[in-house]
């Protein structure tokens, strides 16, 4: 039987750095357009005051980005990886966009200032010290902090052994807080679910758009290519132009500074 792993994954340092290089890479257009975008209600869920600055952690493409533009916040945009900022500033040339780690990122031209600070499926590549000690200085006396993941939704085996071919490492309990120092007040959680539909052909392109798949060789691409093809047309019995129903669960968490004394 097929285990489901009960805690987030850790990465040390030298983990994350090699992680977070692997989606400097030309491929950024396919992750922008084969990893699924954010419902609204998330950041009515998140945001506690009306639009304003917005700091977003880990920007990518963009794609949680384009829900804060649409809804009139100011955007400042930070990742490390400079192909994945070019798609983000492609489709939004109003956001500013900073190519940094968030644990080196100089807060000081919007320290004190942000409303909302997000972190859209990033803040587990984030050193939880160093980054919530840059959250801090960036946030407002009344602002406030969201992280935000999608989670495929492991529930059913089937599920669950997909992923495990597609090595998506992010699986794990979907009800597990962000974490956070004590410097901030527990974070409270909300979850939706809901499916994206893509056929076979698209399987394969999201499983490109994993770290693992994008940091490792090229022969164990192309067994990865090959199980999952097999799992899909010759064990689940696919066509390869039918539509494959991958549920998720997105998870979003909102938390602020903890007020001393209080």
């Amino acid at each position: 039987m097929l285990t489901r792993p009960a805690g987030a994954v850790i990465l040390n340092d030298k983990t994350r750095q090699r992680y977070r290089l692997a989606f400097n890479t030309e491929s950024a257009d396919r992750y922008h357009r084969m990893r699924p975008g954010y419902q609204t209600e998330i950041l009515d869920f998140i945001a506690q005051t009306p639009a304003g600055l917005a700091v977003d952690l880990g920007a990518g493409t963009g794609l949680f980005t384009t829900q804060l533009i649409d809804t009139g916040w100011d955007v400042v945009a930070v990742d490390p990886a400079a192909n994945m900022l070019q798609v983000l500033q492609d489709n939004h040339p109003q956001a500013a966009i900073v190519v940094s780690r968030v644990e080196d990122l100089d807060t000081t031209p919007w320290q004190g200032r942000a409303q909302l600070v997000v972190s859209a499926q990033a803040w587990h590549w984030v050193d939880t010290e160093a980054g919530c000690q840059k959250v801090t200085e960036l946030l407002a006396p009344d602002g406030v902090f969201g992280v935000v993941h999608h989670q495929i939704d492991t529930t059913s085996d089937w599920v669950l052994r997909l992923c495990k071919i597609m090595h998506s490492g992010d699986v794990h309990a979907i009800d597990l807080p962000p974490k956070v120092t004590e410097s901030f007040e527990p974070p409270v959680g909300k979850w939706w679910h809901w499916e994206q539909h893509l056929t076979v052909e698209q399987v394969h392109e999201l499983m490109m758009t994993r770290a693992f798949y994008l940091r490792t060789n090229d022969k164990q691409r192309a067994r990865m290519h090959t199980n999952l093809d097999w799992y899909l047309l010759d064990h689940l019995g696919y066509t390869p132009d039918a539509m494959v129903k991958i549920p998720y669960v997105t998870a979003a968490w909102r938390t602020q500074p903890a007020r001393l004394g209080v």
